[in-house]
């Protein structure tokens, strides 16, 4: 496996794994008034792309197990923007000037500013608490910055 796989995958998975630490560890200190059972603005997403892909194919989707396909739907998706991430950073190196900061900024504004609501995934970003608003925004942060770490990390490897 050369090094843009490596990078794409183990980047992909950590970056996402280093996000929902960020996010769960953001709402147990600053989001403890949260309403019992309310969603932050990306579980909600991906929960409504889940309700969505049930509808559809429903025996590879039933409802029942809903929060664990949200979780590997939220996986993949990692993967898929490390992926984008990493070759793009191939192709233009100065877009890995801002260690992953800058993507993951963008990141957030295109699913939580735009697509999320656009697509009617979840609330209207009025309806988000500032907290709920700056965990989105440092979780999608960290995304970007672990990602960078394994790019780098894996770009001695052939490509």
């Amino acid at each position: 496996m050369n090094g843009y796989w490596k990078a794409s995958l183990a980047g992909g998975i950590g970056a996402s794994f280093a996000m929902d630490l960020v996010q769960d560890g953001f709402t147990a200190v600053f989001e403890r008034g949260r309403v019992e059972g309310e969603l932050d603005e990306e579980v909600e997403g991906i929960a409504s792309v889940v309700r969505a892909l049930s509808g559809v194919l429903p025996a590879l989707f039933p409802a029942s197990r809903s929060h664990e396909e949200a979780r590997v739907i939220h996986y993949v998706f990692g993967v898929g923007f490390a992926a984008a991430y990493v070759a793009g950073v191939r192709r233009a190196p100065w877009l890995a000037t801002s260690n992953g900061l800058a993507f993951g900024a963008g990141l957030f504004l295109l699913s939580d500013r735009i697509l999320i609501p656009v697509l009617k995934l979840g609330r209207s970003w009025a309806r988000y608490s500032r907290t709920e608003r700056a965990n989105a925004l440092l979780s999608h942060l960290t995304y970007g910055f672990v990602l960078d770490l394994a790019r780098r990390y894996y770009a001695s490897d052939s490509a």
